[in-house]
């Protein structure tokens, strides 16, 4: 694969939250997982284990168990722009990926360093391999986060996952649904978002820090409320 190849394939990688019902035959998955499995990870730990959903009834009880909690963190952070959770819609995605990170690994990094930050790091980067595998081969993926421990404590004892795991994140996987992402016009502020990157020469210094590229708090918070996919002003 050429440079603009991969360009194109990391510009258009986005986020789904709507998926047809078309299965995805067990070596598409595997070979999105092969991929993932390939990713760079601290020490070459490797962390990383997933559990492949399909079953429906699963699949629900899966959702129903993250959702479970929805309204004590709406309270808990009012201004989230929720429609963009992903986790609502994970049972209608032909397939859950569950990744599961080895806490015992964490004997590998440095006593110095904290354990817990390089385990989610590398379980972090096998996702995004994996999603960059998905969308090579025309699947739609999203981010689902886990990571509160009642959640995390759910979906363990649910699919049997040994307590020396973490039950980081939920990748749905499947063929994105997009006349459902067009019409849905609570996405609408996702679409118009999503895309948008900061220019090259903002972001990048050379030699020292550029205090002339430095963001005020001001601008900081302009950024969060303008052109983020969590944080949207609400329309009365």
């Amino acid at each position: 694969m050429n440079y603009e190849d991969f360009l194109e394939l990391v510009k258009n990688r986005r986020s789904f939250r709507r998926f047809t019902s078309d299965p995805v035959p067990k070596e598409i998955v595997e070979k999105v997982l092969e991929a993932a499995r390939h990713s760079p990870s601290a020490g070459n730990s490797q962390p990383w284990e997933f559990v492949v959903v399909q079953d429906v009834a699963k699949k629900k009880s899966i959702t129903k168990s993250i959702t479970s909690g929805y309204k004590k963190l709406k309270e808990a952070d009012p201004n989230i722009y929720w429609p963009v959770a992903v986790q609502p819609h994970l049972f209608t995605a032909p397939v859950l990926i569950i990744v599961c990170g080895d806490r015992r690994l964490q004997e590998t990094y440095p006593a110095h360093l904290e354990g817990e930050i390089l385990l989610r790091q590398s379980l972090a980067i096998s996702i995004y391999t994996l999603q960059l595998a998905a969308a090579s081969l025309g699947l739609a993926t999203a981010w689902g986060t886990i990571q509160t421990e009642l959640r995390e404590t759910k979906i363990r004892q649910l699919l049997g996952i040994p307590d020396v795991y973490t039950v980081d994140h939920i990748v749905p996987l499947g063929y994105p649904d997009e006349e459902k992402e067009k019409s849905d016009n609570a996405l609408r502020p996702v679409r118009e978002r999503a895309s948008f990157r900061r220019e090259l020469d903002q972001i990048v210094h050379y030699e020292r820090y550029e205090m002339e590229k430095f963001r005020s708090d001001e601008k900081a918070k302009e950024f969060i409320w303008s052109k983020t996919v969590t944080r949207i002003p609400l329309v009365k």
